[in-house]
């Protein structure tokens, strides 16, 4: 995924970029990125996209199967037009996108990391609080995401082999007094 830049007038300090977060609502930028996401995966496996579509037909939205279509003649795609839907509120678009997250999981885990990883490259660069973990979109921190993390220093934890044999004995010689002969 490709990271976002800092513009050349952000860069030199000509414009201070402002970190607005957006919660409890999706953006017309949003919708365009997700469906994309739908998009680009009907491209990579025509075959899961539509495995994908015919589940949220009938599980989803409880459709008659006979209605569904099928690949050599055209089927029903309903997850870009349930995105787009003005009508479907907010929090019900992220529900949805939680059932594509776990039927992806459940068929193709390389599809479902490249799906849940070109979301929450959207979601980061369209300074959204969500992301997506565990296959659930959860409201996370942003200002915590990107602080670089204090690696855990452990002592060296090689020993020679003397100092490995020392240690034996010391354990032994500790046990020595409550051996009863």
């Amino acid at each position: 995924m490709e990271e976002k830049m800092d513009n050349f007038s952000e860069r030199n300090g000509y414009v201070i970029p402002k970190k607005i977060y957006i919660r409890e609502k999706v953006t017309p930028e949003l919708i365009t990125a997700i469906c994309n996401s739908i998009d680009l995966l009907q491209g990579r496996d025509y075959i899961l996209f539509y495995s994908l579509e015919k589940y949220m037909w009938y599980r989803v939205f409880n459709k008659r199967l006979k209605d569904f279509g099928n690949t050599t003649k055209g089927f029903k795609t309903v997850s870009v037009e349930y995105i787009e839907n003005p009508a479907v509120l907010w929090y019900e678009k992220f529900d949805y996108i939680e059932k594509i997250i776990t039927f992806l999981k459940g068929q193709n885990e390389k599809e479902y990391t490249c799906f849940v990883d070109q979301l929450n490259s959207y979601l980061k660069a369209h300074n959204f609080v969500y992301r997506i973990v565990n296959e659930q979109i959860v409201e996370i921190d942003p200002l915590e995401e990107n602080k670089p993390k204090n690696p855990t220093i452990y002592p060296n934890q090689q020993k020679t082999l003397s100092q490995n044999l020392r240690a034996s004995l010391n354990t032994f010689f500790q046990a020595l007094p409550s051996i009863h002969l």
